[in-house]
């Protein structure tokens, strides 16, 4: 009786448990972009919410004579420049859009604001996954694509006096 050669069957049974390891290892290195990714995208909302707290009642001899308190023209800019900042980390984001929702998960894109609103900063980031095989897996299959989004909030107190005036000038002991 002849016997069967075996030399095969070990590269096979390497191959059912190889691959499958891989996959799973390509998948938590994707995993790990992506969050960490996340953790960018949250950190650049508070950066904005922070800057949008300044810009938003600063002198509007810097922002082209746009009247305090609006967040549009120059002023929105200044905004997603410091929202752009953090990003710049993460090389896998390649598309951000910031909008000012009037509350908490809004849609809505609020311009206009008074001393003692909140003002809220959301961050829409496009992230691209980047490991072969396993970015189809962890982000959209058909794109490699995932959006993250990140908001803050803070309150919002704005000027009291006119910039450029009289009235601005402190009068008290300090």
């Amino acid at each position: 009786m002849r016997r069967r050669g075996q030399r095969g069957a070990v590269y096979v049974e390497f191959l059912v448990a190889f691959l499958p390891m891989l996959i799973f290892f390509e998948c938590l290195v994707q995993l790990a972009g992506l969050f960490t990714a996340k953790l960018v995208v949250g950190h650049a909302a508070t950066t904005a919410v922070r800057a949008a707290a300044v810009v938003v009642a600063d002198d509007p001899r810097y922002y082209n004579d746009q009247p305090v308190g609006q967040a549009t023209g120059d002023r929105r800019d200044a905004v997603l420049r410091a929202a752009a900042m953090p990003l710049r980390t993460v090389k896998s984001v390649v598309d951000v859009a910031i909008t000012f929702p009037s509350s908490a998960g809004g849609n809505d894109d609020k311009t206009s604001y008074v001393s003692g609103d909140a003002i809220r900063v959301r961050v829409d980031a496009t992230y691209r996954c980047f490991v072969p095989f396993a970015s189809r897996l962890v982000c959209s299959f058909l794109t490699g694509r995932r959006q993250l989004v990140g908001e803050a909030g803070l309150p919002y107190h704005g000027a009291d006096y006119a910039y450029g005036s009289a009235s601005a000038v402190a009068t008290g002991p300090f």
